[in-house]
């Protein structure tokens, strides 16, 4: 699995103790439905409650899922406009009947949810609703933006731990370690003061304004 969005969201659920599943590491399920390759069944190893759920979900309200189909489309060219969801059926393809078959296969008829990954919405009113109408019209059950999964992983990373088994944590934790990441735009809790003698670079980011 050499896709980088894949290998984080995966980690995501692993780092909040969900055993995760891709779609060939089953000899029952060997025939992929549709693109396979950005797909995981993700299940909580921990015990979880039945509680309401926002259509956009925060990390927090994903800790209390039991068990998921989770595709991942993070595109991070652009947000996800109503013209680009409109565009794409793709999108939908693992809330099908067939894919959700498979799904059902794999958790043993257990009841599932499933979790679409993407860049990140419109932050305009109006294009978001409509963003969300068509993703919920579609039979998404819910949504998930990617920097909700990079602010809870890098909350969650210990800077005096080294993550050797994995190449994306041990990334995401010296960009902590050494304060490449501004608080005020990710609002991620670490101090964003570097030491008087020391004063790396910071990653820059712009805001581009929502014009489809």
């Amino acid at each position: 699995m050499s896709d980088v969005n894949l290998q984080l969201v995966r980690e995501f659920f692993e780092l909040n103790l969900f055993r995760v599943l891709t779609h060939w590491q089953q000899d029952a399920f060997r025939q992929p439905v549709g693109d396979h390759s950005v797909r995981l069944y993700v299940e909580n190893s921990q015990v979880t409650f039945p509680r309401d759920l926002d259509f956009v979900l925060t990390a927090n309200q994903v800790r209390t899922l039991a068990r998921a189909v989770v595709e991942v489309r993070a595109w991070h060219a652009d947000r996800f406009y109503p013209s680009v969801i409109e565009n794409n059926p793709v999108l939908s393809e693992f809330v099908k009947e067939e894919g959700l078959a498979v799904a059902g296969g794999i958790f043993d008829g257990r009841p599932f949810t499933t979790i679409l990954v993407i860049s990140e919405l419109p932050q305009s009113p109006e294009p978001r609703a409509r963003a969300l109408q068509l993703l919920g019209e579609a039979g998404i059950g819910h949504i998930l933006e990617f920097p909700t999964i990079l602010q809870d992983m890098l909350s969650a990373l210990n800077v005096n731990s080294a993550y050797t088994g994995s190449q994306t944590l041990q990334t995401l934790r010296l960009l902590k370690r050494y304060r490449l990441i501004r608080y005020q735009q990710m609002e991620f809790a670490f101090p964003m003061e570097a030491p008087p003698s020391a004063r790396p670079a910071v990653v820059e980011t712009s805001v581009a304004p929502d014009v489809e």
